[in-house]
């Protein structure tokens, strides 16, 4: 079911755990085989799917506010997703890492600062203790 507003909608279905397909219901007919990080086996994980999201929701921002202050896109995003034990269960370490050469560092945390504030996904993590955003001169994975 739609949100009243939505700009765009998807549904993302898995109905069989680590051992099926996840897919997107409608015109995409995207299908990923899943599998887990935790066993051996092929198919897309958890981790994998956070960081490109993360990477192209970030990234596609930044670029739209690089172009809001007349700047060319020079952005680069990698994200880094690591699963650790937490108490009984799991959590995931998201580090963002953004390059932006030819841009004054104090300038790209600036832009950087204002894409937290627009980018859907940045919203939804920015206030979790397990992410962190990261102006680099170069990456360090």
């Amino acid at each position: 079911m739609t949100v009243e507003g939505s700009l765009y909608h998807a549904e993302a279905v898995n109905e069989k755990g680590l051992s099926g397909v996840s897919f997107i219901r409608g015109n995409e007919q995207l299908a990923l085989g899943v599998s887990s990080s935790l066993v051996k086996g092929a198919g897309t994980n958890a981790e994998q799917l956070i960081g490109l999201t993360v990477s192209t929701c970030f990234n596609g921002t930044l670029e739209l506010v690089e172009r809001s202050h007349n700047l060319p896109h020079k952005s680069v995003v990698h994200t880094g997703v690591d699963m650790v034990k937490d108490g009984e269960g799991y959590a995931f370490i998201l580090r963002i890492q953004i390059l932006m050469e030819g841009v004054a560092h104090d300038q790209a945390e600036a832009l950087v600062e204002e894409a937290k504030d627009r980018c859907p996904v940045a919203k939804l993590i920015k206030a979790n203790s397990n992410v962190t955003f990261t102006v680099v001169d170069q990456f360090e994975f």
